[in-house]
Parts: structure tokens; C-alpha cells; sequence
């Protein structure tokens, strides 16, 4: 194989590991049992100020 399809390949792996890793943190951030603790500061917040 040529450099420029080791390049290809590098580049295509670097960037389903990037998609992959965004995916992973996006549901585990936004997950249904985390959700509610995430937002539970916020909604303190709100009723404080009402």
C-alpha cells in the first residue's frame, strides 16, 4: 500500500473514533437517569427566583 491510502485510512479512523466518542458522551450525558440530575439544579434555580 501507497502512503496516500494509509493517509485515507488514518483519516477515516480518526474520524468514526471522533464521531463514536461525541456519540458515547452525547447519551451518556443525556440519558434518562442522568437527565433528571442534570437538570435538577437548574429547575432549584428557577423556583428560587419565582
Amino acid at each position: 500500500m501507497e502512503i496516500e491510502d494509509w493517509a485515507g485510512l488514518y483519516k477515516f479512523a480518526r474520524l468514526a473514533t471522533l464521531a463514536l466518542a461525541l456519540a458515547g458522551i452525547s447519551l451518556w450525558t443525556f440519558s434518562s437517569k442522568r437527565k433528571d440530575r442534570l437538570e435538577a439544579p437548574a429547575h432549584r434555580m428557577l423556583e428560587d427566583d419565582a
